[in-house]
């Protein structure tokens, strides 16, 4: 069984403008923020030189472990980085983003 076809074009299907495209993607993105209840842990992955912190963020209104997402450093708000300033200052022996800083 091939699960792959060739790709085909049709002339009844309309094309996309990417502009308008990236337009309503821009605002699904802004509407979909959420607010960080807590920062549960910090591990390091990667490889060699590739290596970054993912935070693991129970989100507010989400207290069930499987909603629970690993997350880098780039993906918190203003208001989330005071809860990794948080989670670093009552274990202070875990893995810190180089780019947290104290205060």
């Amino acid at each position: 069984m091939l699960l792959l076809e060739p790709y085909r074009t049709s002339d009844q299907r309309t094309l996309l403008d990417p502009s308008r495209v990236l337009r309503e993607a821009d605002d699904i993105e802004q509407s979909e923020e959420y607010n960080v209840e807590e920062v549960m842990s910090s591990v390091k992955c990667g490889w060699e030189n590739n290596k970054r912190i993912l935070y693991l963020v129970k989100w507010l209104d989400y207290p069930v472990r499987k909603d629970w997402t690993e997350e880098p450093f780039n993906n918190f708000s203003v208001g989330g980085l005071e809860k990794l300033r948080e989670f670093h200052r009552r274990n202070p022996d875990t893995q810190r983003d180089y780019r947290l800083t104290e205060g």
